[in-house]
């Protein structure tokens, strides 16, 4: 028992020292995190605006839609070190089961000329043709197949926004 304790008792303290060290895993000279320019309400309220915009917009092409409906609120992701992302979704409702290939064919033919997207077309789990759309920022769109019958899936996430050190930002927004 006393050779157990002499043996822990070091290891416990080396233990408490190295919990109160610090390391700095930034090379020097790397760039500090953006600062925010604005209030965090006022930057959420604008990432989610661009974001459902954008939902509405990838909404519009999918074939055979018969109703939108639009999350009214997001959740918060961290993206960076105090930089958040916004994310959220739609659903497109269409008249019959979604033909999965037709809405990425659709979605790809609408977003494949513009500037600054990339696009990745895949299958999920079960073979269905989704796609991904996305900036270099983060801004991303993931197309899928919906849980519930007759839906479309359009999953988002805006792009990285910086945020005050002290901000927690749980909660749905």
């Amino acid at each position: 028992m006393h050779r157990a304790r002499n043996f822990v008792t070091p290891i416990v303290f080396l233990a408490l020292l190295t919990g109160c060290s610090t390391v700095d895993e930034d090379p020097p000279g790397a760039p500090e995190p953006a600062a925010p320019s604005a209030s965090p309400e006022v930057a959420i309220q604008a990432a989610k605006a661009t974001t459902q915009r954008v939902e509405l917009e990838i909404a519009d092409v999918v074939p055979d839609r018969s109703r939108v409906r639009q999350q009214e609120k997001g959740t918060l992701f961290p993206c960076g070190e105090h930089q958040r992302q916004w994310a959220g979704g739609t659903n497109v409702v269409v008249t019959g089961e979604p033909d999965m290939d037709a809405v990425v064919a659709a979605v790809e033919q609408e977003w494949a000329g513009r500037s600054g997207w990339a696009i990745d077309k895949r299958q999920d789990t079960v073979g269905l043709a989704t796609i991904d759309i996305s900036t270099d920022d983060g801004e991303g769109y993931l197309v899928s197949r919906g849980t519930e019958a007759r839906t479309v899936h359009i999953r988002s996430s805006s792009s990285c926004f910086a945020v005050p050190e002290v901000f927690f930002g749980g909660g749905a927004w």
